[in-house]
């Protein structure tokens, strides 16, 4: 039977889910964590971003240039870009994260590059590695700042090494440069740093850095010169060709010696530079003031001492005064104990005259110097002298100063005779005041011979007299018809006399004898020539007691000398006057005219009177005064000088100086003094009120008219204003200020401060209750000129109405305010509204206020309340 019939079993598939993750998504995991990996990595390794600003691009690859710390690399350069200015290229760069403490506000970056100069090779790593950027740290770390300017070389502070910095000073920079070395005896001890030109643009200042090993060898006493280049120097001994080694000749050096003695010196000490060896002088530097025409050589005239150079000139300048020539030279050290006060320097020149030739071989090699030692304290200021001066120094002669009308040919060197035999010489001619002075020079040898009566004339040249016995004629040597010379006669008394006359011939000399023993020479001094001339008499009361000699034009006036008979000498006095008396006086006045004749001869040739007035001024400096009349001297008196600050005072010539009412004295002159903004008045006093007047105790004033309700004060200066004077005690003075307004004698002072000066100046009147008690006695600017400062002055009588609490206000002028409800005009008295004036009043209260002291501060109000007017505080009288 077959199986096909037979029913099969029936089942469902099972099916079952599982929640494992697919092996797939592990590939798409960790590639999506490798990826943040590497971006966190990134920014981490990016670090911080900053600019850098440079001037151009040259030496810069974006991606390539790398930033470098001590040959560290802690950046890295990513984009360069061009500024929206187009002033510059900027690179953005980043900076690793542990670099990033390196940067701050004073972060600095350059360029590193290779570069060759004469002074040296840097940046020689660069040629290796390429450019790079160097970084130098900030003192502070911040990374708030993200742009930088590149610096275009390595900082000045990274250049120097450990060790000495100095600061030299040269007048220019030669072949010096940055990197030159600084050598001692051709080492090498340090070098140049930096350079730039002083802020006046007249002085190189150089930087140099001296290696620590070395700094012992610079000392205050260091010098430093130049030793760049090639020098020669050609003179009569040859040619001198100094050269250096090859770096010095290529790139500039500068050498330093230290002689002993010297202290150590701190960083940044001035020192100069010297352009060369002989100019440092390595010596003691000693300054010496020289003649005019010394014909010296300002790099290198020698210094002397007995044959022996010890020392030579460095520089010639003139002194701050422009008036001498000063000479900074240099000593050797082992003479130091020679410059002291005493020492002198002898200028060694040539001479050439008629006479002989004195140190021929200055002509070729020029003058020098020769030390004279002297004793003591040191010093290193000198004089140079010359032979003539030295000789007067040392006592080997003495100097007299003969005067006259012409040098009659003189010249220096030519000598001075005594009988034919050479006793002096000749040292100076020139021109003083119109006059030819000759200083000559006597070997003290025959000091005995110059005494008071002296007589010097011009000899040496042929002469011709005619005579009784016959016409005499005179030649003289032959040398001294070439020359010339000068020869006095010795008479008189010994005497310290330094000056004498010189006579143009010897027949003059002994024309003049009657003149220098038998009178007495005055000079007298006029602004005008009166009627005289030489010869013209000299009276004391109608007596001749001598005669003009003669007169000559000054500054401003005339001089004219006149004679006195030695008998009469003794009728000069203190108190001598001298007065014009020639020709005919007249006085004319309300009693009638009087006439006076001089003598015959005065009316013919003018004449000169004098005679004792007291009290009246009789000198204008060390000259005696001529008065233009007897009637002028009688009535001058004194002259004194009135100083004046105020611009509203008309001062005439010929106004009067008044003792209440009586005339003491008048304006003479008025002169502006435009340097200190015043005015000079020149005024004369009687004579019989001298002493009482011209005592620092005198007070003189301004007198004006014053107008007011009160009445008329001073009436008599409306026609006419006047200079009124109060009498004091005290020493002679010829100075004296003019003042404003009339002394208050034992015034009491206070001071007023105010915004603004209004209608106030000195004089403005202070009024309590409309009554006059003061007055304003100065009006200035506060110290700070924030305020108006005024003084003003209280009666003595009325100072006790001044409280601790007193009100000052401005009474003066008119005030008017405008408003809705009309103007409102404020008014004081007609006599404020003519002077001004300044009120003020005492507040009432329960109990007094003390007085005020002298110099208590009040302020001063624009204008009063109507309620100050009101106040009616009882103030008892002292």
């Amino acid at each position: 039977m077959s199986n096909d019939n037979q029913p099969q079993p029936s089942f469902a598939p099972e099916i079952k889910k599982t929640r494992r993750i697919s092996p797939l998504w592990i590939l798409p995991i960790l590639t999506i964590a490798l990826a943040g990996w590497l971006l966190v990595k990134a920014v981490h390794d990016a670090g911080q971003r900053v600019q850098i600003y440079f001037s151009d691009a040259q030496g810069l690859i974006a991606g390539r240039t790398t930033i470098r710390y001590q040959g560290l690399e802690v950046g890295m350069t990513r984009d360069i870009n061009l500024s929206e200015d187009l002033s510059n290229i900027y690179v953005d760069a980043d900076i690793y994260p542990e670099a990033a403490k390196l940067l701050g506000e004073n972060t600095k970056f350059w360029l590193v590059k290779p570069s060759a100069s004469l002074s040296g090779i840097s940046g020689l790593d660069a040629l290796v590695s390429g450019n790079y950027i160097a970084i130098h740290p900030a003192t502070e770390s911040s990374s708030s700042k993200s742009k930088f300017i590149a610096l275009e070389s390595v900082p000045t502070e990274l250049a120097i090494n450990d060790g000495l910095t100095v600061t030299l000073r040269a007048k220019d920079l030669g072949g010096i440069s940055v990197g030159s070395k600084i050598v001692y005896k051709k080492i090498p001890i340090g070098e140049v740093y930096n350079f730039k030109l002083d802020d006046d643009a007249e002085t190189v200042i150089i930087k140099a850095s001296i290696q620590e090993e070395f700094r012992h060898i610079i000392t205050n006493k260091s010098r430093f010169w130049n030793v760049s280049g090639i020098g020669a120097s050609v003179g009569f001994q040859g040619v001198d060709i100094r050269l250096e080694s090859l770096a010095a000749i290529l790139a500039g050096a500068i050498a330093v010696d230290s002689p002993d003695g010297g202290e150590p010196v701190k960083d940044g000490s001035d020192f100069r530079l010297y352009k060369d060896l002989k100019t440092a002088g390595r010596g003691i530097p000693v300054k010496i003031t020289l003649p005019d025409n010394s014909n010296l050589k300002g790099n290198g005239s020698p210094i002397m001492y007995r044959g022996l150079e010890i020392g030579r000139i460095n520089n010639l300048s003139l002194n701050d005064g422009r008036d001498s020539i000063v000479a900074s030279a240099s000593i050797e050290p082992a003479f130091s104990d020679m410059l002291n006060q005493g020492t002198l320097f002898l200028l060694e020149e040539a001479k050439v005259s008629l006479t002989g030739v004195e140190n021929l071989s200055n002509l070729l090699t020029g003058n020098f110097l020769t030390l004279v030692p002297g004793e003591g304290p040191q010093t290193r200021d000198f004089i140079a002298i010359q032979q003539e001066e030295l000789d007067q120094v040392q006592a080997k002669s003495i100097s007299l100063r003969l005067l006259a009308d012409n040098s009659y040919g003189l010249e220096p060197g030519v000598n001075v005779l005594y009988r034919g035999i050479p006793v002096g010489n000749l040292s100076s001619v020139e021109l003083v005041d119109d006059q030819v002075a000759m200083d000559i020079a006597i070997d003290v040898e025959y000091k005995h011979l110059i005494r008071s009566q002296n007589r010097f004339f011009v000899s040496g040249s042929a002469t011709a007299e005619l005579t009784e016995a016959g016409l005499s004629v005179t030649v003289p040597p032959a040398k001294q018809l070439l020359t010339g010379s000068i020869s006095f006669v010795s008479e008189g008394q010994k005497t310290e006399r330094a000056e004498f006359p010189l006579f143009q011939t010897k027949a003059l000399a002994e024309l003049a004898k009657h003149n220098q023993s038998g009178s007495m020479t005055m000079k007298l001094f006029a602004a005008e020539l009166p009627p005289i001339k030489k010869g013209s008499p000299l009276l004391y009361r109608n007596m001749e007691v001598g005669s003009v000699a003669d007169y000559e034009l000054t500054d401003g006036g005339v001089y004219i000398n006149v004679s006195i008979d030695n008998k009469y000498n003794h009728l000069v006095t203190k108190q001598t006057v001298f007065w014009n008396r020639s020709g005919v006086e007249v006085e004319a006045s309300l009693s009638g005219i009087n006439v006076k004749a001089a003598p015959l001869k005065t009316l013919i040739d003018g004449g000169i009177a004098f005679d004792s007035l007291p009290g009246i001024e009789n000198k204008t400096g060390k000259n005696w005064k001529l008065y233009s009349d007897f009637n002028s001297a009688r009535k001058f008196g004194q002259s004194i000088t009135l100083f004046t600050t105020a611009n509203d005072q008309a001062i005439n010539k010929g106004m009067a100086i008044k003792y209440q009412g009586v005339k003491v004295g008048e304006v003479m002159l008025t002169l502006p003094d435009f340097d200190r903004d015043r005015v000079e008045i020149v005024a004369r006093i009687l004579p019989e009120y001298v002493k009482q007047l011209t005592n620092t105790g005198a007070y003189y004033w301004m007198v004006k008219p014053e107008i007011g309700l009160n009445g008329v004060k001073n009436l008599g200066a409306i026609v006419s204003q006047y200079i009124a004077v109060e009498p004091g005690k005290g020493e002679p003075s010829k100075q004296f200020d003019l003042h404003d307004f009339a002394k208050v004698d034992n015034g009491i002072q206070f001071v007023l401060q105010s915004e603004n000066r209004g209608s106030i100046k000195p004089g403005t009147p202070i009024l309590y209750r409309d009554i006059e008690v003061g007055r304003v006695t100065m009006v200035e600017l506060g110290p700070f000129a924030d305020r108006v400062v005024s003084t003003i002055e209280i009666d003595p009588n009325y100072a006790y109405l001044v409280r601790a609490n007193s009100v000052f206000w401005n009474a003066s002028g008119l005030n008017v305010q405008f408003g809705l409800s009309g103007a409102n005009i404020k008014a004081g008295t007609v006599d404020s509204l003519l002077r001004g004036g300044i009120t003020f009043s005492t507040p009432e209260g329960n109990q007094l206020q003390p007085q005020a002291k002298a110099g208590q501060t009040f302020y001063l109000n624009k204008e009063g309340d109507a309620s100050w007017k009101q106040w009616r505080t009882a103030i008892p009288a002292p």
